[in-house]
C-alpha cells in the first residue's frame, strides 16, 4: 500500500493538500521564509547533498505524451518505518527546480506541502510523484525535502540529459516553448496539460475549414471501468490538445465533442489554439459516467447511427463556390456498436468535395475492428492507426504536408 501525491498534490483519503501560497515559494538561490521559519536554502546548496530523512528518489526515462510534449517524472519514496522512527508527526515540504549545468535557474520551484498528525501504518509508504516538460538538453535537477517537525532536510542533485526525437517528422514543433514547463492543475486534480504552445504552423495557400470531430464516450465493446479504458481519456484529451494548436495561414479550425452513448453534442470549441480544458474535461466526465436514463438505454442501436447523421449534417452542410476547403479530422478509437445496430454507411448524392481524415486510437494490438470505419468508407479518409504518441506525431506531421498542397 502506498500514500500518493502526484505532481506534489497529495491523494489520501480522497483529500488533496494545498500547494504553497505563491508569497511562501521558496528561491533556491536565498533563504525565504515559509510559515514561521526561515529555509537556508542557499547554505544547503553550498554544504552539498544530504539525506537525512531515508527516502528513494528516481528518476524516469523522458517520454513523448500524446499531446506531443516531452515529459520527465521524478518521484520520491517515503516508507512509514522511516518516518515513524523520527516521530508522528510531520510537515513535509516538497521542493523542486531545474537549472541548466552551468547553474542557470529555468523555472520558479515547486513548492509542496504534506502534513501527517499520526503515525502511519506499517508497511505502507508516501509517494511524491511530480512532472516537467522538458525540450531537449542538458539539466541539473535540485530536489529538496524538509520535514518542519524534525528539522531534517535531503538534498540531491540529478544530471539528465533529454535526447532529440530520433528522426523527429515535427523538428520544429518545440522552437516556441520554454525550455522548463511544469503543468498545470484542475483544481486540486491531476495536471491536465502545459499552457504553452506547439510550434504547427501550415501554410495553406487557399483558405481551408478545419472541422474535428471527437469521440469522447468509451467503446461499447469494452467494459466501464476496465483497464484498457485507462488511457481513454488521455489519449482524447492529449490527441485534441495537440490538434487545436495547428495554425493555419488562411482559415478556420473548430473542435466538437460526440457523446454516442447519450447521443448528444457535447462539447464545441471555435479553436483559438488554446483547448478549453475544463469544459473539455466536463464533457469527458459526463460522457464516460456509468449513470445513462432510460433513453440512452433504450437507443443502444442508434448510437452509431447518431455518429454518421452528424457527420452527414456536417459533410452536406451547404457550401459556397467561393468558400474556403473543407476538411474534417476524425479522432475515435475502435468502435463496436450493440448487436443489431444500424450500421448503413454514410450516402452522398454528390462528391463532398472535402478531405477526411481518420485518427484512430487502438487500445490493444487485437483492437483491430471497428464499426465507426464502415459509416465513413464512402468519403475514403486517410487513415491512421495509432498506439503511441510517436505514431500521433507522424500523422499530424502527414497532415500538415497535405494541407500545404491543398
Amino acid at each position: 500500500m502506498y500514500r500518493r501525491l502526484c505532481r506534489g498534490i497529495i491523494i489520501l483519503l480522497g483529500i488533496a493538500c494545498p500547494a504553497l501560497p505563491v508569497n511562501e515559494h521558496l528561491k533556491a538561490s536565498q533563504t525565504r521564509s515559509t510559515g514561521s521559519e526561515i529555509l537556508p536554502i542557499a547554505a544547503w546548496l553550498e554544504a552539498g547533498e544530504i539525506t537525512e530523512i531515508p527516502w528513494k528518489l528516481s528518476v524516469s526515462p523522458v517520454a513523448l505524451r500524446m499531446d506531443q510534449r516531452l515529459e520527465l517524472a521524478y518521484q520520491v519514496r517515503l516508507a512509514a518505518k522511516d518516518l515513524n522512527r523520527i516521530g508522528t508527526q510531520h510537515q513535509l515540504i516538497f521542493i523542486s527546480r531545474i537549472s541548466t549545468l552551468d547553474g542557470e535557474w529555468l523555472n520558479e520551484p515547486e513548492v509542496f506541502r504534506h502534513t501527517l498528525n499520526d503515525e502511519l501504518p506499517k508497511n505502507t509508504e508516501t509517494q511524491v510523484i511530480m512532472r516537467v516538460a522538458v525540450k531537449p538538453g542538458d539539466y541539473v535537477l535540485l530536489l529538496i525535502l524538509y520535514d518542519h517537525v524534525s528539522r531534517k532536510h535531503n538534498l540531491a542533485k540529478r544530471r539528465i540529459r533529454i535526447p532529440e526525437i530520433n528522426n523527429d517528422p515535427l523538428p520544429n514543433a518545440f522552437d516556441s516553448l520554454p525550455l522548463v514547463e511544469y503543468p498545470q492543475r484542475r483544481e486540486a486534480d491531476d495536471p491536465v496539460g502545459y499552457p504553452s504552445k506547439l510550434s504547427l504552423p501550415v501554410e495553406n495557400p487557399q483558405p481551408l475549414q478545419i472541422e474535428i470531430i471527437s469521440t469522447l464516450s468509451h467503446p461499447e465493446q469494452w467494459r466501464s471501468g476496465s483497464r484498457i479504458l485507462r488511457n481513454h481519456v488521455p489519449n482524447i484529451v492529449r490527441a485534441l490538445t495537440a490538434l487545436s494548436q495547428l495554425e493555419l495561414s488562411r482559415g478556420t479550425l473548430s473542435i466538437t465533442g460526440l457523446d454516442l452513448v447519450r447521443r448528444q453534442l457535447a462539447f464545441h470549441q471555435e479553436s483559438s489554439r488554446s483547448l478549453d480544458w475544463k469544459s473539455l474535461l466536463e464533457a469527458i466526465e459526463n460522457a464516460t459516467s456509468p449513470a445513462l436514463n432510460i433513453n440512452a438505454l433504450a437507443g443502444r442501436k442508434n448510437n452509431g447511427a447518431f455518429f454518421r447523421d452528424y457527420l452527414n449534417e456536417r459533410i452536406t452542410a451547404k457550401k459556397t463556390p467561393d468558400g474556403p476547403k473543407r476538411v474534417f479530422i476524425v479522432l475515435s478509437e475502435s468502435l463496436l456498436f450493440a448487436y443489431g445496430a444500424d450500421l448503413k454507411p454514410l450516402r452522398l448524392e454528390q462528391d463532398c468535395n472535402c478531405v477526411v481524415y481518420h485518427l484512430r486510437f487502438r487500445l490493444t494490438l487485437q483492437d483491430t475492428f471497428d464499426d465507426l470505419a464502415k459509416f465513413m468508407k464512402p468519403l475514403r479518409p486517410r487513415t491512421f492507426n495509432l498506439m503511441t504518441a510517436l505514431e500521433l506525431r507522424k500523422a499530424i506531421a502527414e497532415i500538415i504536408g497535405d494541407l500545404k498542397a491543398l
